[in-house]
């Protein structure tokens, strides 16, 4: 009678077993998503391609990313545009016009409002990498987290189905040694 006990135990297991295996699928579908979501974020800009190939269980952590990332890169790079416009006013100012000279013999006006615009245009994409990689690094933290409780599932789920397996032989066994023997 106690293969009938083992018999539910063998049933917990298998749904245990099945509650690992799911657990298993929805942490490796969320790593494939988070590694998606990092590379489109790589460079600091989505595109439109990027976008549209965005996993939908983080299409509005990447609409935020989209969002934050310009105000914060150009935030950033105005203020760095700004302080550098003024170290060269300084240093204009210093050396008399020669250093302004030096650097821009045709129009001076014109030179340093292109410098800065190409300036600021430089700086606003090296805060987008910036701001990017700061994320990435968020993300990476998540995927460790991720992998060491899809380690931690693996190992439970291996100790339930050797305990599976343990029960299964036992009550072949015990169902052989309850069963009526007829003789000849």
């Amino acid at each position: 009678m106690s293969w009938v006990m083992l018999s539910l135990r063998k049933v917990a297991l298998k749904q245990r077993m099945s509650n690992f295996e799911m657990k298993l699928t929805q942490i490796s579908q969320r790593l494939q998503d988070l590694q998606s979501y990092a590379n489109n974020i790589a460079d600091g800009v989505i595109t439109y391609n990027e976008a549209a190939t965005c996993p939908s269980s983080l299409f509005g952590t990447q609409m935020d990313f989209m969002a934050n990332s310009s105000g914060i890169a150009y935030q950033s790079a105005q203020i760095k545009t700004d302080a550098y416009i003024q170290q060269m006013q300084g240093l204009q100012m210093q050396t008399g016009g020669q250093y302004n000279y030096a650097q821009n013999s045709i129009d001076a006006t014109y030179a340093n409002s292109e410098q800065a615009y190409l300036l600021f245009n430089e700086i606003y994409k090296q805060e987008l990498e910036e701001y990017a990689k700061e994320v990435s690094a968020q993300l990476n933290e998540e995927e460790k987290a991720l992998q060491t409780e899809q380690e931690r599932i693996e190992t439970q789920l291996k100790a339930a189905e050797a305990e599976y397996n343990n029960l299964s032989q036992r009550i072949d066994s015990n169902i052989q040694r309850d069963a009526i023997k007829f003789s000849a």
